[in-house]
């Protein structure tokens, strides 16, 4: 296997944790490459995760570090597991922030 290969199961790999947070409504565990390259661990409340043109794709999560809605590229993702918990409904006032994430 050569080193593209082993990209693309771990980009695999981390979808598949996404969509298993998404589906289960559980906090999702990710070691995150910032523009910098500084590689930080975050818990997240993941919401949507949307594919773009080109491939790129957006994961939309209430970000525990933060206290904050976040926007974190795909390819930027280097690793993701959900942790077995389970996060609530968001309410309204959450609701409205990750709408204005979409609106900016």
């Amino acid at each position: 296997m050569d080193h593209r290969d082993g990209r693309t199961a771990g980009r695999e790999a981390v979808r598949r944790a996404i969509d298993q947070a998404l589906l289960e409504r559980q906090v999702l565990r990710i070691e995150y490459a910032g523009a910098k390259g500084e590689t930080t661990t975050r818990e997240v409340e993941p919401s949507v995760f949307l594919s773009g043109r080109g491939g790129v794709s957006y994961l939309v999560a209430w970000c525990r570090l933060r206290d904050d809605v976040r926007v974190f590229r795909g390819n930027r993702i280097v690793s993701a597991e959900p942790t077995g918990e389970r996060y609530p409904e968001p309410g309204r006032e959450r609701l409205t922030r990750m709408g204005d994430t979409f609106d900016s």
